[in-house]
């Protein structure tokens, strides 16, 4: 897989509601990229089937979201 560039990673952070403070997009880059590459060497049967859950989890039925 080809390294994420700034771009790359500006859009992802931006669609994740998250703010990269421009001095740190290099180092959040080198340290995303490197989590990408390991992963790529991670060898885990069926992890490609698995369906990946919300970070953060709805709120329950009836109670409001925050900032409601």
């Amino acid at each position: 897989m080809a390294d994420l560039a700034a771009a790359d990673l500006l859009a992802l952070a931006r669609a994740a509601g998250v703010t990269i403070p421009p001095e740190l997009l290099p180092e959040v880059g080198y340290t995303l990229n490197a989590a990408l590459e390991a992963l790529d060497y991670a060898a885990i049967p069926g992890l490609a089937e698995v369906e990946p859950l919300p970070i953060i989890p709805p709120p329950p039925a009836g109670h409001p979201s925050p900032g409601e």
